[in-house]
């Protein structure tokens, strides 16, 4: 029961969340602030201030109202199953499973602990234990959008893309206002080249919510604009004249960003990138990323590795493709799964969850030792055990297949030391192409993706950490595919990455664009199609925006000094030392 200044810290959390949904984020902030004052150690009134600081964008404060509330009302599974489902999103899996398990103590049948479940072992790619949580959630709430969007996007990593479907139709009949509803129909749709009608569904959502950023978002990632278009690119920039959420105007702006691309309208096309990724930006350390590497160099030496992989499982089943985001890695992806005996992944969660589960952020002591008392014989056969497990979901009878997690990369001696003989495809492309197109992508979990100047450390760090690997493992043992190359002689290099995999060629690998198989990426529309060449040098339509990111690549970009001159994009004199090789030291 709730006293009077309840009801009324309540009814003030109502009115910050309608400012944000009209666009008013400094009028919410100070509600929240005030209310945030006032609250005191009220379970109810914590417990929404968490909901509304996750709509606001800050989880981590989120977390810390939510805690409260479950300190001060341990009895109530709906505040531990939020707190889950918090901590899910904060990445942080092993709080969210000890909360939500809370939770089903107190209460086995509720559908948000049910819901909450399914969402962790979505989270750790264990899909067959997502599906069966979730199918439980949805028998107790049918009507329940977003446990049918999750179930939806579950069976769909199964490859059960019939039932994934009756459950995003459904989805989205039950709340078209949820924007993961949608996401999740046109996942499916998309995925499986039902392309036109996934545009159609978009077309028509459009119509009924015409602020709806996320499917601006959605339609210009799987449709191909053209001049004939402009009406309705001209008409989608006029929303920007109105109040929204910064999510719904982030979204908007890349939307915008890619169709002003597609028509070759480049200033315009930079213009709404820059504006998506400003609203978008937040304070990201990327030392976290250079911390990792150390403590990866300290482990895996080659010393190290040899003796790990004589433990290790001999499954030639897993193949990786590592790299940066935006490299190639999904049409390598593709090539390789258009094989009768190749299968393709996606991009799985599991090997970088392994890798920082033994390797905390928040314990680098002593890497190398920590790596020698986890990677013992029988823990080493638990992670593959773990990792084939997910691996397979949906797809047992494949000889080979992918893993594209392109930030793998940080993780290639801690594979090999498990999978020595899994085939490691390293992607390569333009420096200045990947940062580009890095920049231009509207990712969730990137959050060094939004500035230039993150984006190039993260691809120092990334080139220093494939350096390092060619070095420790035997020469061979890393494909390297240049992204550039391959779509200019695609069967050359289709052959050397179907050799490295073990698999007879068969020319049916090149008409992947042809095959029914499943294709999770961000530029779907992209892998409909044939090979094409027209994102080599895409750096050149936006070189008048580039000078600085080129200025932080330049020791990547000696071999274009003088093509980059031509193009008024002058580099500074070599240096013998970059800040990263500084920090390694």
């Amino acid at each position: 029961m709730h006293d009077s200044e309840s009801e009324a810290l309540l009814a003030d959390i109502r009115q910050a969340s309608q400012e944000l949904k009209k666009g008013r984020r400094p009028d919410a902030l100070l509600i929240y602030h005030d209310v945030k004052r006032r609250a005191g150690s009220r379970a109810s009134v914590q417990h929404q201030l968490g909901c509304l600081c996750e709509e606001i964008g800050d989880i981590d404060q989120a977390i810390s109202h939510y805690k409260i509330a479950t300190d001060e009302a341990p009895e109530m599974p709906s505040y531990l199953a939020t707190l889950g489902i918090a901590y899910l999103n904060a990445h942080e899996l092993d709080n969210a499973l000890d909360a939500l398990q809370q939770a089903m103590a107190l209460k086995p049948d509720m559908p948000d602990v049910l819901h909450g479940l399914g969402v962790y072992y979505m989270r750790r790619a264990d899909y067959e234990q997502a599906a069966d949580y979730l199918q439980r959630a949805c028998k107790l709430k049918p009507s329940d959008a977003n446990v049918r969007s999750n179930l939806a996007s579950t069976l769909r990593e199964l490859n059960r893309h019939d039932e994934a479907l009756v459950h995003a139709q459904k989805a989205v009949k039950l709340d078209a206002s949820e924007p993961g509803t949608h996401l999740a129909l046109c996942n499916v749709l998309s995925e499986t080249g039902r392309m036109d009608e996934a545009v159609r569904h978009l077309e028509n959502t459009i119509r009924q919510h015409k602020d709806f950023g996320l499917a601006y978002d959605l339609l210009a990632r799987i449709k191909k604009f053209s001049s004939a278009d402009l009406a309705f690119i001209n008409k989608t920039e006029k929303l920007l004249r109105r109040g929204m959420p910064a999510k719904q105007r982030y979204s908007l702006h890349f939307a915008l960003g890619k169709m002003n691309d597609d028509c070759g309208r480049y200033d315009e096309a930079f213009s709404h990138y820059e504006q998506a990724n400003l609203l978008r930006k937040i304070d990201y350390d990327v030392g976290i990323e250079v911390n990792l590497l150390k403590d990866m160099k300290k482990a895996f030496t080659a010393a190290s590795v040899r003796s790990f992989a004589s433990m290790g499982n001999d499954s030639p089943q897993p193949v990786f493709i590592v790299g940066m985001p935006r490299s190639g890695t999904t049409l390598m992806e593709r090539i390789i799964a258009s094989h009768p005996q190749g299968a393709g992944a996606g991009e799985l969660p599991e090997m970088p969850r392994l890798g920082r589960e033994i390797f905390p952020v928040e314990d680098r002591r002593r890497a190398a030792a920590r790596a020698r008392s986890e990677l013992t014989a029988s823990k080493i056969e638990g992670y593959a055990n773990g990792y084939l497990n997910v691996l397979r979901q949906g797809r047992p009878e494949a000889r080979r297949i992918v893993d594209k997690m392109p930030s793998n990369f940080y993780f290639v001696g801690l594979i090999k030391s498990i999978f020595p003989n899994a085939t490691i495809i390293h992607a390569i492309r333009h420096p200045l192409d990947i940062c580009l197109s890095c920049y231009f992508q509207n990712f969730s979990d990137l959050p060094w993706s939004n500035d230039f100047r993150s984006i190039g450390k993260v691809y120092s760090i990334y080139r220093d950490a494939m350096d390092y690997w060619h070095q420790v493992l035997p020469e061979g043992k890393i494909l390297d595919v240049q992204y550039e190359r391959l779509v200019e002689d695609p069967e050359h290099h289709a052959r050397r990455m179907l050799d490295a995999c073990g698999l007879e060629w068969d020319d049916i690998v090149l008409d992947f664009f042809r095959q029914k198989n499943v294709v999770r990426t961000a530029s779907i529309a992209q892998t409909r199609m044939p090979i094409y060449k027209t994102s080599k040098m895409r750096w050149i339509n936006y070189k008048s925006h580039l000078g600085e990111l080129a200025q932080d690549l330049s020791e990547y970009l000696e071999g274009d000094r003088e093509l980059l001159a031509e193009h008024d994009i002058e580099l500074p004199e070599p240096t013998a030392t970059g800040w990263l090789k500084r920090l390694l030291r």
